[in-house]
C-alpha cells in the first residue's frame, strides 16, 4: 500500500512538473504583434548601439582606445539602398574636413556619396571591403568600418554629433524627410515608384531604392543626403 501511494505522489509531481514547463514555453512566446516585419523599414528597424557618436550625413564615428576614430555608414541609410557591392574609399594619409566628399558606396553601378562627421589624416582603411563590402550592410558598426581617422578638432566637432537617444529623436525627423522626398517622386512622372516603395497599409519597404535606376538615387543624393549638410 505504501509504494502504491508513493508511485502516485511520484506521477503527481511528474505531472505538475510538466505543466509548469509548458506553461513557461507559452509565457516566453513573443506576441506576434511586436515582432517587427523584416521587409518594413521604420524606426524600430534601426541599430542604434550605444557609444556610437552620429553625424547628420548618416556617417558615424567611434572613439577606440588608441585614440583614433573609426568611421563608417549608418544603418538608417543601408535600410534605405540594399547589400552593396562596391566602395570608393579615400587613400591612407590623406587629410579630411568634417563635411567633405569622404566616401562612396555603390550598388550596381548606383552610389552615394557621403560626407566626414569629424576633421583629420585618414591613418587607415578597412581593406576587407575590398573584397566583401556587403559588410558594411551585414556589420555596419563592426566589421563594415571604413576608416580609422586621427581627428584633429574632436572636442568641438563632437558636440555637432548625437548620440543614443538624441540620435532616436533626430531619426524621427529623418523619417519625415525621407517620406517628404518620396512624396515629390511620386508626384513626379515616377508612377511606378508607390507600389516600390510602400508596403501595404503605407509601410516604407525595406531597401526601397534598390529597384531604381540612377536617376533617382541622383535625386536622393542632391535632395536629401546633400541637404543634410
Amino acid at each position: 500500500m505504501a509504494i502504491f501511494i508513493l508511485l502516485a505522489f511520484v506521477v503527481l509531481c511528474v505531472g505538475i512538473d510538466a505543466l509548469v514547463q509548458l506553461s513557461r514555453r507559452r509565457s516566453a512566446k513573443v506576441p506576434v504583434s511586436s515582432v517587427v516585419n523584416p521587409r518594413i523599414f521604420n524606426e524600430a528597424s534601426v541599430n542604434v548601439p550605444k557609444g556610437i557618436f552620429f553625424d547628420r550625413t548618416h556617417t558615424w564615428a567611434f572613439m577606440e582606445k588608441n585614440g583614433l576614430l573609426k568611421v563608417g555608414v549608418d544603418d538608417f541609410l543601408l535600410h534605405i539602398t540594399s547589400p552593396l557591392n562596391r566602395v570608393k574609399m579615400k587613400n591612407p594619409g590623406e587629410k579630411i574636413r568634417k563635411g567633405e566628399a569622404l566616401v562612396s558606396v555603390i550598388q550596381n553601378g548606383k552610389l552615394l556619396t557621403l560626407y566626414a562627421p569629424v576633421s583629420g589624416i585618414i591613418k587607415s582603411v578597412n581593406n576587407e571591403l575590398e573584397n566583401d563590402s556587403s559588410l558594411i550592410n551585414s556589420s555596419p558598426y563592426g566589421d563594415g568600418w571604413i576608416y580609422a581617422i586621427e581627428p584633429s578638432n574632436w572636442l568641438k566637432e563632437m558636440q555637432l554629433l548625437f548620440m543614443d537617444d538624441k540620435y532616436k529623436d533626430w531619426l524621427k525627423a529623418e523619417f519625415s524627410r525621407l517620406k517628404d522626398f518620396l512624396a515629390i517622386e511620386w508626384k513626379s512622372d515616377n508612377a511606378a515608384f508607390v507600389p516600390i516603395t510602400l508596403q501595404d497599409g503605407g509601410e516604407l519597404k525595406d531597401h526601397l531604392l534598390s529597384d531604381f535606376g540612377p536617376e533617382i538615387w541622383e535625386e536622393f543624393q542632391t535632395k536629401f543626403i546633400d541637404t543634410s549638410r
